[in-house]
């Protein structure tokens, strides 16, 4: 991260930021807090959400104590005010309606409330943020390496990489750990101005991250994860031709996708065997939908069919759910009583309420109108990060890891409602803070701390 040119030409004289000022134990409580954060892409757990609780607190307690802070402007009122609207709704709901089951995790739609003052946070211990992220790759190859599974990957076993609940939760952890390092190491590699001990740290680690997480993403067999990562590599692939030289970077480039097809096509019989059945299925659907057959009916036909495989018959019944439960209250959704609705839909039955796609999670809920609300609000924060890189405050490879992590992340939620799960949560924490801190470095913002001031000096006899 580089300092804007406005920062000290704005900061008034006599203080300092207060970033420079915490104290050594509180740095390192806010590294390891920081780490807690980012720690459900390697062990999937509710850690995150106490670190988050106790950061914010940290922030603001540094926040209620700077004579000059950044300003709460319409992006921070945005996001408390549809956390509030969340809340009230909810409220409301139990309060009138105190019968009525509560799905789970409706309440994590309030969690915008903390973006921004997390935010603040990461103008906090920006100064050492460069080391955090360093300690996590750290922290993320010693996991890799605990938790692998060659022998059972090359006997073609299903395998659950690092410390998840399932294989799918660990697959889309290890392709978001693949995008994290690419541009880790790119920018030390092009950056020659940056710490060069980090950076031989990230030479060598790199390699062995990326191999390690493609071999847990093949032996995950997560078909999402593999569609998500194989439209993702292609341009990733074309973002890195813009680091290194033309013929240099088209040559790695190559090697590096040769390597990849020699590898799908040894393990072509077992991609068959777990993808085949799934994709004859798509396939047949598109055809019948591609003839002018109605979509409602082409859905249950594939769900009756015993051609189709379990997952995704049991998929298109939930999708088959919620488009109902949605299509009964589309502009602002059930809110907490979806469940209600649930059981009156067609496919009952099924035994999930998980609904295996991260969009119809929030249309249920919300309708149009939350949709709506929390896209745009997706929308500014990517605006902000894009402008901090224009204006040279972050590294083109920070703004890069950051849209395509939610690229891919996004191609995931078409097949697993991964935003309900700890790696969603944790991600939409740390992009959003960084996202506002971005917002608040353009405005050339900071948190400052009043310098003490020198004793009076008693005067000396003469």
């Amino acid at each position: 991260m580089n300092q804007p040119h406005a920062d000290l030409a704005m900061r008034p004289p006599g203080t300092v930021k207060a970033a420079s000022t915490i104290p050594k134990a509180v740095a390192i409580i806010g590294g390891l807090l920081w780490l807690l954060l980012a720690s459900p892409t390697v062990v999937e757990s509710d850690a995150y959400r106490y670190a988050t609780a106790l950061m914010s607190l940290i922030a603001l307690y540094y926040y209620m104590r700077a004579p000059i802070r950044p300003r709460t402007d319409w992006i921070g009122w945005l996001c408390m005010g549809w956390a509030i609207y969340v809340m009230a709704r909810f409220g409301i709901t139990l309060w009138l309606t105190p019968q009525h089951d509560i799905g789970a995790s409706d309440w994590l739609y309030a969690f915008p409330f903390f973006f921004p003052i997390m935010g603040v946070a990461f103008l906090l211990y920006e100064e050492v943020m460069e080391k955090i992220v360093a300690a996590y790759f750290a922290l993320v190859l010693v996991m890799l390496v605990a938790t692998q599974h060659l022998r059972e990957v090359f006997a073609g076993e299903t395998i659950r990489p690092l410390i998840m609940n399932n294989q799918i939760h660990g697959a889309v952890a290890c392709g978001m750990i693949v995008i994290f390092t690419l541009f880790w190491l790119l920018h030390y590699l092009t950056e020659k101005d940056s710490d060069r001990r980090v950076a031989r740290f990230a030479y060598i680690v790199s390699p062995f991250i990326f191999a390690l997480c493609f071999i847990a993403i093949y032996g995950a067999k997560s078909k999402g994860v593999w569609l998500a990562l194989g439209i993702s590599l292609p341009v990733m692939a074309l973002v890195t031709l813009t680091y290194l030289r033309m013929k240099s970077g088209v040559v790695i480039i190559l090697a590096v996708a040769a390597l990849l097809v020699a590898g799908i096509y040894g393990v072509r019989h077992n991609l068959d065997k777990t993808a085949g059945p799934t994709l004859s299925a798509a396939v047949a659907m598109v055809e019948n939908v591609i003839e002018g057959h109605e979509m409602g009916g082409v859905v249950s036909n594939a769900i009756s069919s015993t051609n189709t495989p379990v997952s995704m018959d049991e998929r298109l019944q939930l999708w088959s759910n919620s488009w109902e439960v949605f299509s009964s209250a589309p502009v602002f959704g059930w809110g907490n009583r979806w469940l209600e609705r649930w059981a009156e839909t067609r496919y009952s039955h099924v035994q999930y309420t998980l609904l295996h796609n991260g969009y119809l999670e929030i249309l249920v809920r919300y309708g149009l109108f939350g949709a709506a609300v929390m896209g745009f609000m997706l929308a500014v924060f990517i605006r902000a990060v894009w402008r901090a890189r224009k204006a040279g405050i972050i590294p083109r490879a920070a703004w890069h890891a950051y849209i395509l992590c939610l690229f891919f992340f996004s191609l995931t939620l078409l097949s697993n409602s991964n935003n309900r799960l700890a790696i969603g949560e944790s991600l939409a924490f740390a992009s959003s803070a960084f996202a506002c801190w971005c917002h608040m470095r353009l405005k050339g913002e900071y948190l400052t701390a009043a310098r003490k001031r020198p004793e009076l000096q008693a005067p000396t006899r003469s």
